[in-house]
């Protein structure tokens, strides 16, 4: 294997619309720390394989076919990519699919955004070196975030770190886990890498390298059970309490082998029944009870829900099939289960539980990124975002979990 890193700043040179909270009704005011992303190129048995962790809310495909296509036109195809979102929700907007919810972006925006992620793998490829080993280790966290429904719920609370080592030394880390990037709410107007943000600088300073952040399965996980405001402070302290986990609770370094990649692009088809009257029935109760709380919390959950009801209704009366992808990549000790959404944790916990391999990790926020919520089965007997918003029938998800598992091997 070889590779090359490089943590680049995308952070937007003039003001424009924010993606993550319907309440907001202009563009940033300003910067409070830049939004980055980090690139990996790897060479894995001659294959060019691109990772990419960014500060975004979500990702985009007309951005990522740009950047690969940038990338060819210049001599580098890429064979392999994994483009993973934060799911920040103080990042400048790069949606460009006409979503009604946080508009479009600025196209100037995005063409500077290809240039960089091109430009950068670009250089990588040229750049590549060999890696004498990589390690693997975990650590549990506590009293920091957990299922956000219900704190007493399963809840996939372990951080996953891959170190690429060049002798004896650390040249690039890749750390995943699963916990809803959002501490500020709709009233910050500034632009911040948020939590992960956070952690991705500490974590950078800390080993003296490029680290990548990459989302597991934080559809229904968070923190807001475990702090006390919205304010950069508490983004802040809960940055320094992760990190402060991360660096104590380490066991050591354990040598995995990831010098072979395969790669299956899986779809389970999803078929039920819309019942169009329901979905206009609850817009109704929405905003009557919008008519009676001014909490921040409670009229987030009641806004977005509204939305998702009205996307549903567009879909139309009766009979709907939805086709549900994901991504997996195998090498050798790793599997790396890709998804375009925002997966449950138990949901992640069944496919991880499912692979026979030594470390199974599941990125989500990925390619389209438009599966939106994926639930497990309890969620859709809680007042909650996720089952407002989501367009999948009660146990659809668990389907879609096993099919996944009966792909893995």
């Amino acid at each position: 294997m070889k590779l090359a890193s490089k943590t680049i700043v995308v952070t937007p040179i003039r003001a424009c619309m924010q993606a993550g909270y319907v309440q907001r009704t202009h563009e940033f005011t300003s910067v409070h720390d830049d939004m980055k992303a980090t690139v990996f190129v790897m060479e894995i048995q001659g294959k060019t394989v691109v990772w990419i962790g960014t500060d975004f809310i979500g990702t985009s495909v007309e951005l990522n076919n740009r950047i690969q296509k940038n990338c060819a036109a210049r001599g580098v195809v890429i064979d392999h990519y994994i483009f993973g979102a934060s799911h920040n929700h103080s990042a400048a907007n790069i949606n460009t699919n006409g979503n009604k919810m946080f508009g479009e972006a600025d196209p100037e925006y995005i063409d500077l955004l290809e240039e960089r992620f091109a430009d950068t793998i670009v250089e990588l490829a040229g750049k590549t070196e060999d890696i004498t080993s990589v390690k693997y280790q975990n650590v549990d966290i506590d009293g920091l975030y957990s299922n956000r429904n219900d704190a007493n719920k399963l809840a996939d609370k372990k951080v996953h770190l891959l170190g690429f080592y060049k002798e004896d030394t650390m040249v690039a880390l890749y750390v995943t886990l699963s916990m809803h990037n959002t501490v500020l709410g709709p009233l910050n107007y500034a632009i911040t890498g948020e939590t992960f943000g956070y952690l991705r600088n500490k974590l950078e300073k800390e080993y003296n390298c490029t680290v990548l952040m990459a989302q597991g399965t934080a559809g229904d996980m968070g923190n807001r059970q475990y702090r006390t405001g919205q304010e950069f402070k508490d983004m802040e302290k809960l940055g320094e309490n992760l990190f402060e986990q991360i660096m104590r609770k380490q066991w050591g370094w354990e040598d995995i082998d990831m010098d072979a990649i395969s790669h299956k692009h899986i779809v389970y088809n999803c078929d039920f029944y819309l019942d169009a009257q329901a979905y206009q029935a609850k817009i109704a109760d929405f905003e009557e009870r919008l008519t009676h709380t001014d909490d921040l919390t409670e009229r987030k959950v009641l806004l977005s829900g509204i939305k998702g009801f009205e996307r549903k209704l567009e879909m139309g009366n009766g009979n709907k099939h939805i086709e549900m992808p994901a991504e997996i990549y195998t090498m050798n000790d790793v599997q790396i289960v890709c998804i375009p959404g925002e997966l449950g944790s138990y949901l992640g916990l069944l496919i991880k539980r499912g692979s026979s391999r030594k470390v199974p990790l599941v990125w989500g926020y990925t390619g389209a990124c438009d599966l939106g919520y994926i639930v497990d089965k309890d969620a859709y007997h809680m007042m909650c975002q996720e089952t407002n918003t989501t367009v999948y029938p009660e146990g659809e998800p668990e389907q879609y979990a096993g099919y996944i598992v009966s792909q893995l091997d």
